[in-house]
């Protein structure tokens, strides 16, 4: 029952492959995208996360990081899956705070 990582809500092979994932990551995977999507310097490199519920039988439990656009959520991922934009990677004072933000989106 340890928290998942940074690189587990990013990478398809995340929470042992996703053999590992369990209700409280996709809990927390949504706690953890509306902290990062309130942090000011996520919003001041125009940046967004977006939760995606990848399908397969990899890690479902995913986070991915795009530039804003100024569209909602639901076209962000539509252009996203349809590689039409980019993920893109969070600032480097948003990375030195992934831990604690992480830890927060877990004890909520």
């Amino acid at each position: 029952m340890a928290n998942g990582l940074w690189e587990d809500f990013t990478s398809k092979y995340g929470f042992s492959d996703g053999a590992a994932v369990e209700p409280r990551d996709f809990e927390a995977r949504a706690r953890l995208v509306d902290a990062l999507n309130d942090h000011p310097a996520m919003k001041t490199a125009g940046l967004r996360t977006l939760e995606y519920d990848r399908p397969g039988f990899h890690n479902s439990c995913l986070v991915v990081v795009v530039s804003a656009h100024d569209k909602a959520d639901s076209e962000l991922l539509r252009l996203w899956k349809e590689n039409k934009i980019a993920d893109e990677a969070v600032p480097s004072y948003v990375e030195l705070a992934l831990p604690e933000l992480i830890a927060d989106a877990y004890a909520t």
